[in-house]
């Protein structure tokens, strides 16, 4: 469907206003990702306390469990993104709401590792939610705008990103590892029920001719962008405790100060991402891509240089702040060139391999090499992905 056609209005809620079906897509992402992360930054602690393995080996099946949903999610959102040229976008988002939130509840009272994990490979299975959602904004959006409703649906991620990680390190230091299972299956059920009452319908995206399509190469250094930005902003969580336990913190004192040290970034990233996509009518999509990949590089660099947690959380703030509008920005740019539901599929798969890969990456590395070629490899991984985008749209 081509967002600023006559069909738009069929689409949108009765007022006109596009805007007003897109914020309770957002909202509904919101409580998706509040309760991803309510539990992911406590996790690593949850594993190191249940594991039956030796420590090496526990690192390693922690960067597995932290990175399957997201690996084989990967796999799935294209998948997901091509059904909704048979099935109504709406419903598909419904499905995949209510599936994680029963998953959430499962995996709260699960203390094997194996088992933990193979939860988590059916919790990316049945992902995905997140390219519906962008394939019903996309569909609703006039095409001037979509930037800026991008922009939107990642900061309704990021904000849940922001505020769970504290709720879900309070909530264990209170009530147990437990309550935040709990309190995510809640949450999700509530943006369930919000999704069905306030989210317009849209019929099934079939697929129509468009003017143009956008470059084949753009498409895949763009994934690989996206990819990069999000393990820029997922990496961290899963060697906080190793890296907090060289700042010379107690381990409860590392619980509490990883969920504020999350927070911190994340809200960095939030604002970031605001301000960055707030330019791009007068700066252009691409110089603000180039902009934000050369900052966050070199402060992923200074990271090592960190002396202590408020330097180190200093930095990483600044460092979020700029990568995290690389993810909307390269999907405005894509899709303002015609990519449909397949096309957003496969670019949001992008953020499922980088959140795999993030902690796999970091916890691999660091178990066989340290936190400086960790860093480096990062920053080196940003730039070459950068060159190659934008040699692939030159070409």
């Amino acid at each position: 469907m081509n967002p600023a056609g006559p069909s738009m209005s069929q689409d949108v809620p009765p007022a006109g206003d596009p805007a007003t079906g897109i914020y309770f897509i957002a909202i509904s992402q919101f409580g998706i990702a509040f309760s991803f992360n309510c539990i992911m930054s406590f996790m690593p602690f949850y594993i190191l306390k249940v594991s039956a393995y030796g420590m090496q080996e526990t690192m390693l099946w922690l960067g597995l469990i932290m990175g399957a949903t997201s690996m084989v999610a990967a796999l799935a959102a294209p998948f997901w993104g091509s059904l909704t040229a048979r099935i109504r976008p709406k419903l598909l988002f419904e499905i995949g709401i209510f599936c994680n939130g029963v998953i959430f509840f499962i995996m709260g009272f699960v203390e094997s590792l194996p088992l933990l994990l193979t939860l988590r490979l059916i919790q990316g299975a049945l992902g995905g939610v997140s390219t519906i959602g962008l394939v019903l904004i996309t569909a609703s959006a006039p095409k001037d705008r979509l930037p800026k409703y991008l922009s939107l649906f990642q900061n309704s991620m990021t904000a849940g990103q922001l505020i769970g990680p504290p709720l879900g390190a309070y909530a264990v230091t209170l009530f147990g590892y437990h309550s935040p299972f709990i309190i995510a299956l809640v949450v999700v059920f509530f943006s369930l029920a919000y999704c069905h009452s306030h989210v317009r319908d849209i019929t099934a995206q079939h697929n129509r001719p468009r003017p143009g399509k956008p470059r084949t190469g753009g498409i895949l250094w763009g994934w690989g962008l996206t990819i990069v930005g999000t393990i820029h902003l997922m990496f961290l969580p899963s060697i906080l405790p190793h890296i907090l336990e060289g700042f010379q913190l107690t381990e409860q004192a590392a619980l509490t100060t990883a969920g504020t040290i999350m927070m911190a970034y994340m809200a960095t990233a939030f604002l970031g991402n605001y301000l960055l996509v707030s330019l791009s009518s007068r700066l252009g999509l691409i110089r603000l891509i180039i902009i934000a990949c050369l900052s966050a590089a070199a402060l992923q660099g200074l990271l090592y240089f960190s002396t202590g947690v408020y330097s180190f959380t200093l930095i990483r703030m600044l460092q979020t702040g700029m990568i995290a509008a690389v993810i909307p920005l390269v999907m405005s740019t894509v899709a303002g060139e015609g990519g449909g539901g397949t096309t957003l599929g496969f670019l949001n798969s992008g953020r499922f391999v980088g959140n795999a890969l993030g902690p796999m990456m970091a916890t691999t590395i660091l178990s066989h090499f340290g936190l400086l070629t960790l860093y480096l490899t990062i920053a080196g991984l940003t730039l070459a992905m950068l060159l190659a985008f934008l040699a692939s749209r030159r070409t």
